[in-house]
């Protein structure tokens, strides 16, 4: 890979650097944003400063990380590698996608990695696929914790119809131990760490993310993006035709669809991102909403913040349903894998979202039955019309 095609990399992932059109051209106007890169932007003199050299041909050229990208309707050509059997691509695709002018997509191969699941080159993914994906995924996450490094004291279990009475059945915290120094200090867990304290936990107030945590965001990203579980996720859905071929696209979707900032405040702040929502939670309403992580359940409750109730239900391979009170604010039931590594539970979940978004997600894995309910943020978009992801958790 030459200097420049690593630059388009980074670029890519970091496609929302402040100030910057970078990967941003024709997105949907976002009042949260200092600059603007959009059609309208120079009617309301408010373009980024690099427009009108990076957006004036973003519709009819591959130029500007197009490369891999999904088929784009808003496009008046496409850059991706269907585009020569449809008869749609961009003048400048073999240039940029093909040669040594732009980021070279490499097809998944059939029978490879992750897409030896795939039992069709169609986007509709069946039950037998997922479970094959699943358990690949389960067998992939090395970072998962060993029975040594954590243990969990259940204690009373809560009637799942008496989650709203509020009672406490448990006397003690949920976790007897964790060991931090082997676990936390992981590449992938300490990077997720990092991201614990950037969000206000409050709905109704703008997240004002800092290019520190900015910098902590693309982190964890990097991560991630090296461990079998993502590669194998990658491999599964570009095979489908649900994802870019393009490994450095694929990863700059994720992060937008997982930390791109939207609203569950009606539109009176940019308060909310799938990742806090899902994996560290929001108060909403007068209660606690999402919360579906174990290592943030242990960080809290270390801290002093979550008093662990009791528990709804404990299933295998690795998931509770727990009630606590973090503040004085309830989470009546939070479902959560425990002791899977951060890059599994985001891909889990990824997984569910794209092959089937707004609904519940079954197959087997680790020889039990396994459900997850996805949801999508419908009053918003990103990316020529795809949703930001909403709520996603194991039912």
């Amino acid at each position: 890979m030459s200097r420049i095609q690593a630059l388009l990399a980074v670029l890519l992932i970091a496609r929302h650097v402040e100030g910057s059109c970078y990967g941003r051209c024709g997105e949907d106007y976002n009042a949260a944003n200092s600059c603007h890169c959009n059609s309208r932007c120079q009617e309301f003199n408010n373009c980024c400063s690099d427009y009108n050299n990076i957006c004036p041909n973003w519709g009819n050229s591959c130029a500007n990380g197009r490369c891999g990208e999904l088929m784009n309707t808003a496009y008046s050509c496409q850059c991706n590698d269907q585009c020569t059997q449809y008869g749609d691509c961009c003048t400048d695709y073999g240039a940029q996608c093909q040669g040594d002018g732009g980021n070279v997509v490499e097809p998944v191969a059939p029978g490879t990695g992750g897409a030896t699941c795939a039992t069709s080159t169609g986007s509709s993914v069946s039950s037998t696929e997922l479970s094959c994906l699943a358990q690949l995924l389960w067998d992939s996450d090395v970072n998962r914790a060993s029975g040594s490094q954590y243990a969990l004291n259940l204690q009373g279990q809560i009637a799942q119809s008496a989650v709203s009475q509020h009672r406490d059945l448990a006397s003690a915290k949920l976790f007897t131990f964790m060991d931090e120094a082997t676990l936390l200090t992981r590449d992938t867990y300490s990077a997720y760490v990092a991201l614990f304290d950037n969000y206000v936990a409050s709905t109704g107030t703008n997240e004002a993310v800092t290019s520190a945590e900015t910098a902590e965001i693309n982190a964890f990203i990097n991560a991630i993006q090296g461990t079998d579980v993502i590669i194998k996720l990658h491999e599964f859905l570009a095979y489908k035709g649900l994802a870019s071929s393009n490994l450095a696209t694929f990863m700059a979707d994720l992060r937008e669809m997982w930390f791109g900032l939207y609203s569950r405040s009606s539109g009176a702040a940019m308060d909310s991102s799938g990742f806090e929502h899902v994996f560290l939670g929001e108060f909403k309403s007068g209660r606690v909403s999402g919360f579906h992580n174990w290592i943030t359940m242990y960080l809290l409750e270390r801290d002093g913040q979550a008093d662990y109730h009791g528990y709804i239900w404990d299933k295998q391979p690795g998931i509770l349903a727990a009630q606590l009170k973090w503040g004085s604010l309830y989470k009546d039931l939070g479902s959560m894998f425990y002791g899977t590594s951060p890059e599994f539970d985001l891909a889990m979940y990824t997984m569910c979202y794209v092959t089937s978004p707004d609904s519940l997600c079954r197959f087997n894995m680790a020889g039990v039955s396994v459900a997850i309910q996805t949801w999508s943020w419908a009053n918003s978009s990103y990316g020529g019309g795809k949703r930001y992801l909403a709520s996603a958790y194991a039912a």
